[in-house]
């Protein structure tokens, strides 16, 4: 029984070579009809309607399920959709089962995808394709361009169908009422699209609080941040990150810059990177005087699961040396992530924020707690 998607791209591809071969047929390669001579450049309206008849025709054949299997290492078998596997992790949706299941890659013996899977191995070669499983602990990769791969142990994968598009959104707030009338507001998100050599960030993040119906707090900050992976944990960036703060009578802050950075871990436990460069700073004051100046800037991040699927800890800084003034801003986020259901967490985090030299009559420090939820979303 011929699938759906097999027939529709074999008939595109019997399309092409009625466009260009002086002898065709366009059913030769399913076996359907017996090859028929044609003249050189008789590929006119009759093989086109001969073609679509073909599609429609190949539209309305039935269709076989669909399922891709793993085969465990104790001998259990599962079928349904292989959702995607990177970092030592397999994503698996069973047929008889409504979540996915996480499925630790080491407990793995092989994979069969009926479906066309962007694969990438070890050695950092990059193949699209179907994989089967010729013997026990061993797979091949059937490409349409390039055909079958040599058997490979399953270890020389490092992901199947790795996720594009990711991110993280938090709310976090408070409401207080009677003889104190407070409000809280804290909304944050990142997104973030990544493939083997790029890698784009966006951050956005807003506060707001008030007392008997006057503001006491309300800032923002926003960044872009490109990364190009010459090696697999050495990167080059550019950045820019805008921040604005009434009430620390900071109007607008501005910095673009470039530099270098180093990812030790990129794992489901660990993840951690080290940046260092130069920027342009350029502050605007409600108040005062501004500042535009060369500064160096460093950054680090570390996520880590304490306990697997039941606590993350985070911490992100990012600092700035501006060397005509010798002062140093520096702003961090740390705190804990807790799992509730699905992608949704309880979000504990602590901002604090550093200038060494403020605005007279402003302090040098400002720390904000947050409680709230965060959702983690991923697109593939």
């Amino acid at each position: 029984m011929i699938r759906g998607g097999d027939a529709l791209h074999q008939a595109t591809q019997l399309l092409h070579f009625e466009l260009y071969s002086p002898t065709v047929s366009l059913f030769a390669d399913l076996g359907a009809i017996p090859e028929l001579p044609m003249e050189k450049n008789a590929m006119t309206i009759q093989g086109y309607l001969l073609y679509c008849f073909g599609v429609l025709l190949l539209a309305f054949l039935p269709h076989s399920a669909v399922a891709d299997e793993v085969r465990m290492k104790n001998g259990d078998r599962l079928t349904g959709e292989i959702v995607r596997m990177e970092k030592d992790l397999l994503i698996f949706k069973s047929a008889y089962a409504e979540e996915k299941l996480g499925i630790s890659w080491i407990e793995v013996d092989c994979i069969i995808s009926e479906r066309t899977l962007p694969t990438e191995l070890k050695d950092n070669e990059f193949l699209i394709g179907r994989i089967s499983c010729p013997e026990s602990g061993m797979i091949q990769i059937e490409s349409a361009l390039l055909g079958q791969s040599m058997p490979m142990p399953l270890n020389q994968l490092r992901s199947v169908n790795p996720s594009t598009y990711s991110g993280i959104f938090n709310l976090g707030g408070s409401l207080n009422s009677g003889n104190t009338d407070t409000r809280a507001l804290n909304v944050a998100t990142r997104f973030q699209v990544r493939t083997r050599k790029h890698r784009f960030t966006v951050e956005g993040k807003y506060n707001y609080s008030e007392a008997n119906r006057e503001a006491t707090a309300r800032n923002s900050s926003g960044s872009l941040k490109y990364d190009f992976f010459a090696r697999e944990k050495v990167y080059s960036y550019a950045q820019s990150l805008t921040e604005q703060d009434s009430f620390a009578n900071l109007n607008l802050r501005n910095t673009e810059g470039l530099g270098m950075g180093y990812q030790f871990y990129d794992t489901r436990q660990h993840n951690l990177f080290a940046e260092a460069g130069v920027s342009y700073f350029n502050e605007d004051v409600m108040i005062g005087e501004d500042k535009r100046t060369a500064a160096g800037r460093w950054a680090a991040g570390l996520e880590w699961e304490a306990v697997p699927k039941r606590l993350k800890l985070f911490h992100r800084q990012e600092g700035y040396y501006s060397f005509s003034v010798n002062s140093v801003v520096l702003r961090t986020e740390q705190g804990l992530r807790i799992p509730l259901i699905d992608n949704v967490s309880a979000n504990l985090e602590v901002d604090y924020r550093f200038n060494t030299s403020p605005e007279a009559g402003k302090k040098k420090s400002d720390l904000n707690l947050i409680i709230g939820v965060s959702y983690v979303y991923a697109y593939w």
